[in-house]
């Protein structure tokens, strides 16, 4: 969409902008500055408070080191980051981007009233973070916000390509602005958390991998995240500074663990085998990743040592490392699989390993020797099916006995017609 598509859209979406606020300042708020390390920038007609902080690239957040991002082998970036453009996502000048709202909704009645935007510069990690003391005042924060995101080589954000950017499009369109990174490629590592960690984690909130997978502890400073946008409406109505400072101490951390949660799940792509890659981190999903990616050797290995270590979820990386060998057409390895698994792979186990005898073997009695266990397999405890999972699967194992019968018969006959 151009600029003038996007501005047009803007007309039909934009609502008006809230009156400034007045809030009751009293002297038991004291100013945010004195609360949060920086200063006021006056910009087009309005003011932002702009905060920065300066890391060190051996500063340890959790257990990683923030320079140990730029370990991850480049080719991870090329296949997770996405975008128009198709160039990798450069991490040396890429941009970590986090958003504090004032709700959860994604429409036009949203603002991002503080965006925190971490960028590695030399041998520092230098983090800024833009506020918006009013709604009168969004047109100082989108035009310094845009000055820190210019010239940068992609995108990192955790849930940002559903959550945070569209918001930040939402902004600067409704501002008649041209959307700042627009094109560039898109790291969201919420995605790529999910890919590996959803079956060995109950969660994959941030909060959750900076606990199990990261090993962050917050501060008591933190609030939680659904208190942030009251914790707003305070500071406009009522002049409110003392909780801000704890709103920019979560904004804050939030990009810290986007670039530790980076250099761990990048390396874990990157070399899936290493003796370092944490325990948390399943094998049957990474397996998954690495096959989406075409990583076909690696993608086995990993599936075969799910298997191997016999852990939860065992029998589905034995069901997809099958599955992915006759996709390979790799038909006998795959048929070993299977047969590994009875009596306890699930019906599954059964039907392909039966089909893998009749149409490709063709042992046709093999086969029915299969299909009637599979047929006693479901009629048992073990089975475990529900009643009408149970009558459609007997159906259709009778359907394929009938099939075999009638080949066995005519391979008899055909035998007696010889002889």
């Amino acid at each position: 969409m151009d600029l003038k598509a996007r501005l047009q859209r803007a007309d039909a979406l934009r609502q008006s902008v809230p009156e400034r606020s007045t809030p009751a300042r009293h002297d038991h708020h004291p100013p945010l500055e004195s609360l949060v390390a920086g200063r006021w920038e006056a910009q087009e007609g309005g003011r932002c408070f702009v905060a920065e902080e300066r890391y060190a690239l051996a500063f340890r957040h959790g257990d990683l080191a923030l320079g140990e991002v730029f370990t991850v082998p480049e080719r991870v970036w090329q296949s997770a980051a996405t975008g128009a453009d198709a160039r990798p996502l450069d991490m040396r000048r890429a941009v970590f981007v986090d958003i504090e709202t004032t709700g959860l909704a994604r429409g036009s009645g949203t603002y991002a009233f503080l965006v925190g935007v971490g960028a590695f510069e030399g041998d520092e990690f230098v983090l800024r973070q833009f506020f918006m003391p009013d709604y009168a005042d969004e047109d100082a924060m989108l035009a310094l916000l845009a000055g820190a995101l210019r010239d940068n080589g992609g995108l990192v954000t955790f849930n940002g390509r559903t959550f945070d950017w569209p918001i930040i499009q939402t902004r600067y369109i409704l501002g008649r602005r041209e959307p700042p990174c627009d094109g560039l490629p898109h790291l969201d590592l919420l995605h790529l958390a999910r890919r590996l960690w959803r079956r060995s984690l109950a969660s994959c909130a941030l909060s959750s991998l900076e606990e199990h997978v990261l090993h962050i502890g917050r501060s008591s400073s933190d609030v939680p995240g659904y208190l942030i946008p009251a914790l707003y409406q305070d500071y406009l109505e009522r002049g409110v500074t003392g909780p801000l400072a704890d709103v920019f101490y979560h904004n804050l951390i939030d990009i810290l663990s986007l670039v530790t949660l980076a250099a761990r799940a990048g390396s874990i792509v990157g070399e899936p085998f290493s003796p370092e890659r944490p325990d948390s981190c399943d094998l049957c999903s990474l397996a998954g990743l690495l096959e989406a990616e075409g990583r076909t050797e690696e993608a086995l290995r990993a599936y075969r040592q799910a298997v191997a270590e016999e852990g939860p979820h065992a029998a589905e990386a034995a069901r997809r490392l099958s599955m992915f060998l006759k996709r390979l057409d790799r038909h006998e390895e795959a048929a070993a699989v299977w047969r590994a698994q009875l009596p306890d792979g699930g019906l599954y186990a059964y039907v392909e390993l039966a089909k893998h005898l009749e149409h490709r073997i063709k042992d046709y009695a093999a086969a029915q020797e299969i299909v009637e266990a599979a047929i006693a397999w479901v009629g048992s405890e073990e089975g475990g099916l529900g009643r009408w999972e149970a009558r459609r699967a007997v159906q259709d194992l009778e359907h394929r006995l009938a099939r075999l019968e009638r080949r066995l018969a005519a391979g008899r006959s055909n035998a007696a017609a010889q002889d």
